[in-house]
């Protein structure tokens, strides 16, 4: 996240020191402003008035304008970062792609975490995970619903490439553990974030690399974890083979 202000938005400066940059106009404003509210504070706890007022602008007209409701502000953050990190998630698979590294778990997890976390390396204050945080929480926000398909092909590049790497885990299950690594790659990067900022503000350094380098460790042991027995009995329950007869139907 950009931390200047912007000169149109007026004198009115965020209290935690992040305010939109000079290049960004007022819609851009309003996004910044309003990622950072909700990832502070949550979604039900800020109002359209307070990013309103936090960007600057005299009225909530400006947020009506260009969004129209509340849900569309959010879906708009969500996009708007979403086909950013996918664009650098593509980059880093087409670089794997290169040095042959597609039949490498540890790489296609990379791929998951290194995107959303290549803000954190930066020196300015980030809270695009906090805001997914917060948005994962939300029980009206459809994160998986919210992306259209410009924000997620490097997903579904990962997903692809991991089914024959992990054939003993049926499709089904290798699905749920993808989801869930995506889920806990927010959250922990969330809390990095949060981690970052208030050592930031104590001097105190954190070793996000270290960090990162470990969750990508937790994740491959989840998603690559031996299937026990209990859950391959659930699996076969929901979905049983055809009895004999109906294969040889079926068999032309």
């Amino acid at each position: 996240m950009v931390t200047t202000t912007n000169p149109s938005a007026g004198k009115a400066r965020r209290k935690s020191g992040a305010a939109p940059a000079p290049s960004l106009d007022s819609a851009d404003v309003l996004l910044v402003t309003a990622q950072q509210l909700f990832a502070e504070k949550g979604i039900d706890a800020v109002s359209m008035r307070e990013i309103a007022r936090e960007s600057g602008q005299r009225n909530n007209s400006a947020l009506h304008y260009h969004f129209g409701s509340k849900e569309a502000l959010i879906q708009a953050i969500l996009q708007r970062g979403m086909v950013k990190i996918d664009g650098l998630r593509n980059d880093y698979l087409d670089r794997v792609f290169v040095e042959q590294r597609y039949t490498d778990l540890r790489a296609l997890v990379e791929a998951i975490v290194w995107p959303l976390a290549t803000g954190l390396a930066t020196t300015q204050v980030n809270s695009y995970n906090r805001f997914l945080a917060a948005a994962q929480m939300h029980p009206e926000v459809d994160l998986a619903g919210s992306t259209r398909e410009d924000g997620e092909r490097g997903f579904r590049r990962i997903q692809d490439m991991l089914e024959p790497l992990l054939p003993a885990v049926p499709p089904l299950l290798l699905r749920q553990r993808f989801l869930a690594a995506v889920a806990f790659v927010i959250f922990s990067l969330a809390d990095f974030e949060r981690l970052k900022t208030r050592r930031g503000k104590n001097n105190r350094g954190f070793d996000l690399q270290r960090a990162v380098e470990n969750l990508i460790d937790m994740l491959c042991g989840a998603i690559s974890a031996p299937v026990s027995p209990q859950v391959a009995q659930r699996v076969a329950e929901h979905d049983p083979p055809k009895p004999f007869s109906a294969r040889a139907k079926a068999t032309p």
